[in-house]
């Protein structure tokens, strides 16, 4: 790795650092598991964790889990991950769900969302941490924003920090303020190939669409991204109904 690269994942882990900090997500001696896909924002997510601990005054315990889906699984893939956490010296849990999609009235993206959150809470619980981590970057946060305004007609998106079961789990995204791009620039740098995404709907989806739109509007407006992840943390409630 070069000094060059090492400069830029310098950089981009302060940023890291600073939505960890802003949101307070890890304390010492936390137990977090990190839900480990493949992607390139789960593997950022990996390396980000793992680095920060050679920088900081506290220490905490990293594990990942990888949710493998057997109606469309891939070996090599879990074979893959357990390679990169060795690397790292991270733990691997792999948990199998079997998806039901015979049920038309919901999307096989909700069905495989909520089988997978259950997977990783139930893993969570086994391990003792109280501590999910997901690698949900900047464009996430907004896409899910107008996905949520214009199919859900609500603003709301996902934060960087929710806690859930009355505070006895807490879900944190410490990528939140890194853009894609930026994300993407930092996995470039890593010896760590992302996988691909083998689902067979990810070409189909509202996300994808809505993701499609940002990009239009980010052509069309200059700053306009930053401008709408500021307005996230800048609500007006006096003028909106």
């Amino acid at each position: 790795m070069s000094t060059l690269t090492n400069k830029h994942i310098t950089k981009l882990l302060k940023v890291v650092g600073k939505a960890i900090n802003t949101y307070s997500m890890i304390s010492s001696n936390d137990n977090v598991l990190i839900a480990l896909s493949g992607g390139k924002d789960s593997l950022v997510l990996m390396d980000a964790l793992h680095r920060r601990l050679q920088h900081i005054p506290i220490t905490y315990n990293l594990y990942c889990c990888h949710v493998s889906v057997t109606n469309f699984h891939n070996k090599e893939t879990i074979e893959t991950l357990r390679t990169y956490c060795q690397h790292y010296s991270i733990p691997l849990y792999v948990k199998e769900i079997t998806l039901d999609l015979s049920n038309t009235n919901a999307s096989p993206c909700f069905v495989c969302s909520w089988f997978r959150r259950k997977a990783l809470f139930e893993t969570a619980a086994q391990l003792q941490c109280k501590k999910i981590a997901f690698g949900h970057n900047q464009d996430d946060i907004i896409v899910t924003f107008f996905m949520n305004m214009l199919y859900h007609g609500k603003l709301s998106t996902m934060p960087p920090k929710l806690k859930m079961f009355n505070g006895a789990l807490e879900i944190i995204r410490p990528l939140a303020f890194l853009t894609e791009a930026e994300v993407k620039g930092y996995c470039n740098a890593l010896p760590l190939v992302p996988l691909e995404n083998d689902c067979p709907y990810k070409d189909t989806t509202k996300r994808k669409q809505t993701k499609e739109l940002l990009k239009i509007i980010n052509k069309s407006v200059k700053g306009a991204q930053s401008s709408i992840f500021r307005s996230l943390r800048h609500r007006d409630d006096e003028y909106l109904l």
